[in-house]
């Protein structure tokens, strides 16, 4: 068995039976022939004795019919001159049956009957179907118009022999069909051998079926009747709709009335008879295949017993047994067959030397070729996929060769790499010059991205011309994941130390801010600038100095409190807690720097808002930082609007909503981690650490919630803090004590 090279196998046939197969059919042919020809013969002569016999009946029958209608029409005439003599009426029947005329009748130019004989066989719907007839008698008087076939009173087929006289009378005569049967039923041959005998307009005056005869059946689109009522005569094949079978008919027309006759025969009683014989020719034949066949097989064997010793002795060869050789024949050989055998065993003698230096050589080179890379490869000219070697390494590349034979390299890397990257690689190949380390990637079939490097030269055909490339390649995605690594950790170290850079400068100039305004009201006060304590002026530096102090101690919490956070030190003290309550103490904190921008802190928390389990420290916290980002971050004249409610799953939902500058993605990105603040080329009223959103979700993460931050540019920023069931109390403190900040 072998394969194809669609991959399903294929038997291989032996020499000996296709030369036993081609002598069988060269040798049957002729008598294969032989017989059909004398098949064709017997039924072609069969086909000329029909032409013969069935055309000579046809025409005989159209004599007698021919015949038959003289008669009519000399009775028709004599009968018609009685009754103008005025002779017995009594006398015009008998002479009208010879011939089966059922009624006579003459009318005067004006239609009135003057004459009449059976006048009840002649009802008006059919002087209105003769109608046709009887004009073209007026336009040629004194001679006799045979027409169709019409149903008379009694509904029996009719023909009717229509003559006009000068004087403008008619004379009509109705003439029965059952002469015209009985001639057609006297013909018989055969099984199903018949005669059909039409009138003019191609209608059934006789037949085998009575029911066609009954009703005189229109059977002018059969061919034969086609070709009648055309005035032809001849022999034809055509199909018959009443016995449904292929017939051959010979017909022919009677002149001048335009009846037509047809003999027709079912083609199959015609083979049948050619059949005959047929039993002897596949005799006579099957005798000369066998013979040919015990012949054929005889001479094959003989032919093909050197070229079976060859192909045995191959096959030892291809299986390893390099010592095999076809043996010697001392009995009568050909001597073609001689010299095959001869040239064939100097031939394996001689591979048998190369072969032994060819391992040699290969085994060589494996070597060379494992230690300089991963794998061995080819293109065609057009750069194409042609071969790889097996790779020592275990899926190296992510993709079989199956996968990509055939494929480009610029294929296999997709849009991986971009047009410039493979304008070294393409200038080697149209300049056909050696491609040097060249490195391109691609996805295996995995999804995962692979890297490798190679390196070939150009190869040449026996002319110079240029047919591809063959060359050597590695796997360097461990290498390039590792430069990827360390990229990506010196961008981290950069960014880290950019950011503590940043952080410490912010830092540096949060603290000295409250520390001078402390410092400075301070010792105007110590130094009693404006008199006496008691003046109102100290009064506001008071308040300055608070907040001053109170923003220096917020900015050191945050620090200290994410050192904890992060160090996992940092437990929550859980206790009932009002949200409104603590919204109050987050709003009266800032309300100071609200105040300086116009800004406008509103609360929307239902009454019947349970109670909350937390810290209340952080949760403050949070608040101050959200809200205080919120200011921050609003024109003058803005709105802070902070909002709480139960969600489905019985968690408390709180918000946080301004209508400031608003950020995007890369913003957001960067708001979420410490030490990092928004794009500096946003204009802000305040500075700060950059601790404040990352600390809040570092809390939330404690509390076991979420932060979720909806921004658009120009449009505001609205956080929302969504906390676990678990923390919702099934109870609300409206009406206790407000929270005080300790």
């Amino acid at each position: 068995m072998v394969k194809s090279v669609t991959g399903t196998p294929t038997k291989k046939i032996k020499l000996h039976y296709i030369l036993f197969i081609g002598f069988t059919l060269i040798s049957t042919i002729p008598v294969l022939f032989l017989a059909v020809w004398v098949q064709k013969s017997a039924i072609d002569n069969e086909y000329s004795m029909v032409k013969d016999k069935h055309l000579l009946i046809a025409k005989n029958m159209t004599e007698t019919l021919s015949r038959y209608a003289t008669d009519a029409e000399y009775v028709f005439r004599v009968s018609i001159d009685s009754l103008i003599a005025g002779n017995s009426i009594n006398q015009i029947p008998k002479l009208m049956n010879i011939v089966n005329f059922n009624h006579i009748c003459i009318t005067d130019k004006t239609g009135h009957n003057r004459k009449i004989v059976n006048a009840k066989h002649l009802l008006p719907e059919v002087m209105a179907k003769l109608e046709p007839d009887i004009e073209k008698a007026k336009r040629n008087p004194d001679q006799v118009i045979f027409s169709p076939a019409f149903h008379n009173s009694q509904g029996n087929p009719t023909l009717y022999l229509i003559m006009a006289d000068l004087d403008g009378s008619i004379a009509i005569g109705g003439l029965e069909t059952d002469y015209i049967v009985d001639i057609g039923q006297k013909i018989s041959f055969g099984e199903l051998g018949h005669a059909v005998i039409v009138d003019q307009e191609g209608h059934v005056l006789s037949h085998p079926n009575s029911k066609w005869r009954a009703e005189i059946k229109d059977v002018s689109n059969v061919k034969p009747v086609t070709m009648m009522m055309a005035e032809q005569t001849g022999v034809t094949t055509f199909y018959s709709p009443a016995l449904k079978a292929d017939m051959i008919a010979g017909y022919t027309t009677l002149p001048k009335i335009g009846w037509g006759v047809m003999i027709p025969q079912p083609l199959s009683e015609l083979e049948k008879r050619a059949n005959g014989a047929r039993s002897v020719v596949i005799i006579i034949t099957m005798l000369g295949i066998v013979a040919a066949a015990v012949i054929s097989w005889l001479m094959a064997r003989y032919l093909s017993m050197p070229m079976q010793a060859v192909v045995q002795a191959a096959g030892d060869i291809t299986a390893g047994k390099l010592n095999a050789r076809v043996p010697v024949f001392h009995s009568f050989v050909l001597r073609e067959a001689s010299d095959l055998v001869q040239s064939f065993n100097s031939m394996v003698d001689e591979l048998e030397k190369i072969e032994r230096r060819l391992r040699t050589s290969e085994e060589r080179f494996k070597q060379f070729a494992s230690t300089a890379s991963d794998w061995l490869w080819e293109t065609d000219v057009k750069g194409r996929i042609t071969w790889e070697s097996a790779s020592k390494k275990s899926g190296y590349r992510g993709r079989k060769f199956t996968e990509i034979q055939g494929m480009t390299r610029e294929q296999l890397a997709g849009d991986l790499m971009t047009s410039k990257d493979w304008i070294p690689y393409r200038q080697a190949m149209e300049d056909s010059t050696e491609i040097k380390d060249f490195e391109y990637r691609y996805r295996g079939t995995n999804g995962e991205i692979y890297h490798a490097v190679i390196s070939g030269i150009p190869l040449l055909d026996q002319f110079g011309n240029y047919t591809g490339y063959r060359g050597s390649a590695a796997d360097i995605t461990k290498r390039k994941m590792i430069e990827a690594d360390l990229e990506k950790a010196r961008d981290d170290a950069l960014k880290a130390n950019k950011s503590k850079s940043e952080f410490l400068a912010n830092m540096s100039h949060d603290l000295r801010t409250p520390l001078n305004a402390i410092i400075g009201f301070s010792d105007i006060m110590r130094r009693k600038t404006f008199g006496d304590l008691n003046h109102p002026r100290y009064e506001e530096y008071v308040c300055d100095i608070h907040n001053s102090g109170t923003l220096l101690v917020s900015l050191i919490n945050d620090i200290l409190d994410l050192s904890k956070i992060e160090a996992g030190k940092y437990h929550l003290n859980d206790e009932p807690l009002d949200i409104a309550a603590l919204v109050e103490v987050s709003f009266r904190q800032l309300q100071i720097m609200a105040d300086t921008s116009g800004q406008d802190l509103t609360m929307n928390i239902p009454v019947d808002l349970p109670a909350f389990k937390g810290d209340k420290r952080a949760m403050i916290q949070i608040l101050n930082n959200l809200v205080s980002n919120a200011i921050k971050y609003s024109p003058d004249l803005g709105k802070v609007l902070v909002s709480a409610d139960i969600d489905k799953n019985n968690g408390i939902i709180l918000s946080i909503e301004d209508t400031g500058m608003g950020m995007s993605k890369d913003d957001l990105d960067s708001a979420m981690q410490a030490f990092e603040q928004t794009d500096h080329s946003h204009p802000r009223k305040h500075e700060g650490t950059g601790l404040g959103l990352y600390l809040c979700i570092s809390f939330m993460k404690l509390f076991g919630g979420s932060l979720e931050v909806v921004s658009e540019i120009e449009r505001g920023t609205k956080i929302i803090l969504t906390f676990p069931p678990s923390r919702t109390l099934d109870y609300n403190l409206s009406d206790q004590s407000p929270i005080h900040v300790i």
